[in-house]
């Protein structure tokens, strides 16, 4: 069989979907991935067949392949994205790139990546099947049609595609979940302390008056979620295709260990990653993480997520390494030896710590970085900093104020996620969970299942 990825030019949004089309070519089915010409040489360096599709842009060099973004605040950039780029330029050039190579690559099923919209209405306009492979919390109905509905609707309307009222088109065929299964947005958030923390931000004068109306409108917004969800309990239920899967197959090998971590001191290991997107927007994040811990009895692994030069930091001790970029690879055989991650609580960065059963400490910045922490901060697996520490995003979520950082801070709290058992006992509980979920076979067997079904009436076989 055949299937056509779609993803976001992102390794945050690529990494979590290549576990899945390695699966599928393993099984013998041909793969590709559609995304932006600039990510080629990431698709190509996983080893899949790339085609280009949609506009060009690159999360990698964000600001360079989106200028405009470098006239907008850093707290409002991850906003701007998802109004812009997500929900609006992407979409619009993927669905008409996509309906070309529809036509002319004949997949079996379309397979989009979390944020990719186009792949699902492209294949709903080519009349193909289509699943989603889902990376980040499974979406509420009601917080659904409040976050995509009305530019969803215009290109419905855009593409001469029916009114979808109710975002049925949504997990239609197959929805496969890869998200931890106790991670809900009503779990999230309705939690107590979440509204008592944008209420203090609220009701003080602590943060930016903007940041203050942000959090007023999140609190109305969470009355009416809360009183939407007692008049239709209904849209908190799983749809009957969306499906939790492992992004492993229980019986994967284990990777051999990174050669250099035996030259490290025999102590607890923190590793610590802003990702590719953020680690050059934040650069002294990890100045005040190393000031405050190169004295402490601990291993210290910081990348800069190719974007900073490891050599300004000058010579370290045996304990730290600081390194310009990791692999997927190498952060795979580096987990297993860590005790405590440090990261911007990106889905696959927190994801890949708790199936380790790592602790975290986490440092939200943009987009879904708050609902990944809040969960964390639910399921008692990450240490919070303090009060003074957190502003509000412009969806009024608790998001961390750099400026308020300091690296005596940072290193209380690390120190007291590293020593306290109840955050690595809550990571291994979660460990558990995920590893409990069916694995990678039954994803297959599912998109094979779909494929198999829609065979016979795939518009390129009637042609």
């Amino acid at each position: 069989m055949r299937f056509l990825f779609t993803s976001i030019p992102g390794l945050g949004h690529f990494n979590p979907l290549v576990p899945l089309a390695r699966a599928l070519t393993d099984s013998g089915h041909d793969v590709a991935f559609v995304t932006s010409p600039s990510f080629a040489d990431a698709v190509t360096g996983a080893g899949f067949e790339f085609i280009a599709g949609g506009i060009d842009w690159d999360e990698r060099r964000l600001l360079d392949t989106v200028p405009e973004l470098r006239n907008r605040m850093k707290l409002v950039r991850g906003e701007w994205i998802m109004k812009n780029l997500f929900l609006d330029r992407s979409p619009r050039r993927m669905i008409p790139d996509l309906l070309r190579i529809i036509s002319g690559w004949r997949p079996d099923v379309v397979i989009a990546g979390s944020f990719e919209y186009g792949g699902l209405l492209a294949a709903e306009k080519a009349g193909f099947p289509y699943a989603t492979a889902s990376y980040t919390i499974p979406w509420n109905r009601w917080i659904l049609k409040h976050a995509v509905g009305r530019p969803i609707a215009r290109m419905r309307e855009e593409f001469d595609l029916p009114p979808d009222p109710e975002l049925e088109a949504f997990g239609r065929y197959l929805d496969l979940c890869f998200a931890p299964p106790s991670w809900r947005f009503e779990r999230a958030l309705l939690d107590r302390a979440l509204t008592h923390l944008v209420r203090t931000k609220v009701l003080s004068f602590d943060v930016p008056l903007r940041q203050r109306l942000w959090g007023v409108r999140a609190l109305m917004l969470q009355k009416l979620f809360a009183r939407s969800l007692r008049a239709h309990p209904e849209d908190a239920l799983l749809g009957a295709t969306t499906h939790y899967i492992g992004s492993t197959n229980r019986a994967e090998a284990q990777e051999a260990s990174l050669s250099w971590m035996a030259q490290m001191p025999r102590q607890p290991t923190i590793f610590v990653s802003l990702g590719t997107v953020l680690s050059a927007e934040y650069p002294d994040i990890f100045d005040k993480i190393l000031a405050g811990l190169r004295d402490k009895p601990v291993n210290l692994v910081m990348t800069m997520g190719g974007k900073g030069d490891p050599a300004r930091f000058g010579p370290q001790p045996k304990n730290i390494r600081i390194m310009d970029f990791i692999s997927q690879n190498d952060i795979r055989r580096l987990l297993p030896q860590v005790d405590l991650c440090v990261n911007h609580a990106g889905y696959s960065s927190v994801v890949e710590a708790l199936s380790h059963g790592i602790p975290l400490v986490l440092l939200p910045l943009m987009s879904d970085a708050p609902m990944n922490t809040r969960m964390c901060m639910i399921d008692g697996v990450s240490a919070s900093l303090p009060p003074q520490a957190w502003g509000v995003s412009p969806k009024g979520l608790p998001v961390i104020r750099v400026e308020r950082l300091s690296s005596d801070t940072l290193s209380e709290v690390i120190m007291q996620a590293l020593s306290e058992p109840a955050y690595k006992a809550a990571a291994m509980r979660i460990q558990q969970q995920m590893a409990q979920r069916p694995g990678l076979d039954a994803a297959v067997k599912l998109l094979e299942n779909l494929g198999s079904s829609f065979g016979p009436l795939r518009p390129a076989d009637a042609n």
